[in-house]
């Protein structure tokens, strides 16, 4: 091609903008996603799902000419340039954009041309282009674009509509008119893009002076080609081809993407995280919805879970159980690999289609123990007086630190706990595996097992190495499978980029111990601050296309008023969407009072809630500094009196006064739920107490609406707001940068083979809100 003929193609085939530069066969102001999205409308990259890169060159006839330009965009923006150096002619565009409420985005590109290149009309010529993009649903978008004057390349203002009958991709029509300026006279122009099957799509426009484009992109997952020929006044002009990268595979021509979710119970903490230059570990929420959006995807057809490195709490086994579940009601077969099982895992793995473990692996159900701990002794052995008090029978957390020995009501309370979750787990393994009562009884009695004996009692469907587990999977459905990982699958775009914006369910992640402030850690575990989960609701309910929240909590209790801070957050925000709850592992005393007043709450039947109660007081350790031979000496004057010192005990009259404030601190804790729950007061009073409940009790007295976990409660929030069945859904926090360095874990975490209730024991005299202590053994 000659150099003339290149530069014809470069002026005529912008079709829409007259300035020199790369040519864009589909100039769609509307659907500028469908070519270079910064030189079309530069608000466009905002409708992107990831980050693209694409590389182009000229072709005439079927003659390669060169390679002419570069493109790297973004959701934010980017850059892009172009080089026709027989005509010296170099130019670059870089942009940013963002979006404006739910449905309309602006941007701003600058270009400029290289002001190096001598003896050329554009030398040092730079311009600005400003762009809006409205799309206000699935069938309709808008666009306009302005473009700023400078020598002899003329202002231009172009406008235009793409309409899509179906509200997909599979057809999308477009018009555009440029309004005439000084030079620039008027065009118009129309377009279609058709998506016939997945990965192919065919596109063509016509405008005024008979400028016709025809181009058709194929789409290999990760990579593409697209390509794009112009022809005017029936002279054909040329061809632009472009290779493309994208960040997220896209529907692919020829390779379908894997059929099996993979998913690995080696990460359940219910915040993200990652270790310094470690890999990103989602949350247990974002894992969980991952694996449940395949239930009803028909291109997933299975689910395998490797139990190896098994990390769930009790609540957390139940809510993955309940997903694997769903796929077998849905037909699809769910796979399982252990290498040691405990009460937990096997729980969980028990509604797989098979269990498969390690030939030397094992299987060890025993029965249910709980223990706790008394500190008393020690205390007085080392002159340390634990001068707290308590309101509630059952609020046993400050007995271990003031009595010698367990009392009654903790006693009933425990008891009644492993007797509910013993229910669950029984009902749930036999239910998955078939046993009968009998076998259940040889099961928690003579466990462990280990070797053929697991396959003998129907405990375990057979015995291989981890490297034969889907082979195994493989020829027990009588064909090859591929697997993916369930995040990189949920984060697949469902379509190249985003048109109008669908609702979307926010869920906050609220985990640790309760504080005022900003959340953190202590050397005993994760810290709440209220103020870290103010903020984060506040941000959910101001994101774009939120319209209901799901508050994620996990904690054990901690401090009163950081506690009723967050409760009346969420009163305020259900002012303007539903809020529904969904407890994890544990959510009482303080995070139950931070619960109570959404518009629903979700509690596994493993969960552990409820603690109405309040304990406060002082460590007194003025013996012990004695002791160690510290003298402190104390200086009075009218009125005289500092309650809350750590050197002597609470007066009579102190001790009274303390408690009175307590009791109104009690009071309003119990009016707070009784208000929230709709129940009289000595209703929450009489199953209050201090005392905790398991999910499943919680929902036979009225503290908690229903058994399940943070899936349903989605589900449910998207119910109320009047969603669609598949809500997007965007988790709080996220993260970012190098992520967090976990010096200890939660102090709410639990193992499967130890599940630890406990809370921090530095109490202070605010009135704190603390669950009782308890080690349940596997």
């Amino acid at each position: 091609m000659t150099s003339s003929l290149i530069l014809a193609l470069a002026l005529l085939s912008w079709g829409m903008d007259p300035a020199p530069g790369p040519s864009v066969p589909f100039w769609w102001t509307a659907y500028p996603e469908a070519d270079n999205t910064m030189l079309v409308n530069p608000a466009g990259t905002s409708w992107l799902h990831g980050s693209r890169f694409r590389i182009g060159a000229v072709f005439s006839d079927s003659t390669f000419e060169h390679f002419d330009r570069f493109t790297l965009e973004d959701k934010s923006g980017g850059f892009t340039g172009w080089w026709e150096d027989n005509q010296n002619l170099r130019r670059f565009t870089t942009s940013g954009s963002f979006q404006i409420g739910s449905n309309l985005s602006a941007g701003l590109g600058y270009t400029w041309y290289d002001p190096t290149i001598k003896n050329h009309a554009q030398e040092g010529e730079k311009f600005f282009t400003m762009g809006l993009n409205l799309r206000p649903d699935d069938h309709i978008g808008f666009g306009v674009t302005g473009r700023t004057s400078t020598g002899d390349i003329e202002s231009c203002y172009i406008t235009g509509i793409a309409l899509r009958p179906f509200g997909d991709e599979s057809v999308t029509l477009t018009g555009d008119y440029r309004f005439q300026s000084d030079n620039v006279s008027s065009r118009w122009a129309a377009g279609a893009e058709v998506r016939v099957i997945d990965g192919l799509t065919f596109r063509g426009s016509y405008s005024e002076n008979d400028m016709i484009s025809a181009g058709i992109q194929l789409d290999f997952g990760k990579a593409g080609i697209s390509a794009g020929s112009d022809i005017s006044d029936g002279n054909y002009l040329g061809t632009t081809v472009e290779l493309i990268m994208n960040q997220y595979s896209q529907p692919s021509l020829i390779q379908p993407l894997p059929d099996f979710l993979s998913y690995s119970t080696n990460h359940g903490d219910e915040l993200p995280s990652r270790s310094f230059l470690g890999p990103r570990n989602p949350s247990f929420t974002t894992q969980m919805n991952a694996i449940a959006q395949g239930t009803n995807d028909p291109d997933i057809k299975g689910l395998m879970v490797d139990f190896s490195d098994y990390s769930l709490s009790g609540a957390q086994a139940e809510e993955l159980r309940a997903i694997m579940i769903d796929y077998r009601s849905n037909g699809k077969p769910v796979y399982a690999y252990m290498e040691y099982a405990g009460k937990g895992s096997y729980y969980t793995a028990s509604a797989a289609r098979s269990i498969c473990v390690h030939k030397a692996g094992q299987i060890s159900v025993s029965g249910f123990t709980g223990y706790t701990y008394f500190l008393r002794g020690l205390l007085d052995n080392i002159g340390v007086y634990p001068d707290l008090m308590h309101i509630g029978a059952y609020k046993s957390f400050s007995d271990m630190l003031t009595e010698y020995e367990i009392s009654d009501a903790q006693i009933e309370a425990t008891t009644a706990l492993l007797e509910s979750f013993k229910a669950e787990i029984v009902r749930g393994i036999s239910e998955g595996r078939g046993l009968e009562p009998a076998q259940m009884s040889v099961l928690f009695e003579q466990s462990p097992f280990a070797g053929e004996s697991m396959v003998r009692m129907g405990l375990v469907d057979t015995l291989l190495y981890k490297d034969q587990f889907q082979e195994f999977i493989e020829d027990e459905l009588g064909h090859s499978i591929s697997t993916m990982n369930p995040i990189y699958y949920s984060n697949l775009p469902a379509a190249s980029s985003n048109w109008g914006t669908d609702p979307r369910v926010a869920v906050v992640i609220a985990d640790g111990n309760i504080t005022g402030g900003y959340s953190g850690s202590s050397l005993l575990g994760r810290t709440m601050g209220s103020q870290t989960v103010i903020e984060m609701l506040e941000q959910a309910a101001n994101t774009r296309g939120v319209e209901a929240i799901v508050l994620r909590i996990n904690s054990g209790g901690g401090e009163a008023m950081a506690s009723d801070d967050m409760f009346h957050a969420v009163e305020n925000i259900r002012e303007s969407m539903p809020v529904v709850v969904s407890m994890g592992s544990v959510a009482a005393s303080g995070g139950y009072y931070m619960a109570c007043g959404a518009d629903a709450i979700f509690a596994d039947k493993l969960t552990v809630t409820g603690s109405i109660g309040i304990i406060s007081g002082k460590i007194v350790y003025g013996e012990l500094l004695e002791r160690i031979g510290i003298n402190v000496e104390k200086i009075e004057i009218r009125p005289a009196g500092f309650p809350g010192n750590p050197y002597e005990p609470y007066t009579e009259e102190q001790y009274e006064r303390h408690f009175e404030a307590m009791q109104e601190g009690y009071n309003l804790f119990v009016q707070t739920v009784s208000e929230g729950r709709e129940m009289t007061f000595d209703q929450v009073d009489q199953i209050g107490q201090g005392r905790v409940w398991s999910g499943a009790d919680a929902v036979e007295i009225g503290l908690v609406d229903f058994n399940g976990g943070v899936v349903d409660a989605i589900t449910y929030a998207a119910n109320l707001a009047e969603m669609n069945e598949n809500p997007e859904i965007v988790v709080f926090p996220e993260l970012s940068g190098f992520g967090t360095i976990s010096l200890l874990p939660s102090g709410l975490s639990t193992l499967d083979e130890i599940k630890s209730i406990t809370d921090d024991p530095f109490l202070n005299s605010q009135g704190p809100l603390y669950l009782a202590p308890v080690i349940v053994t596997d």
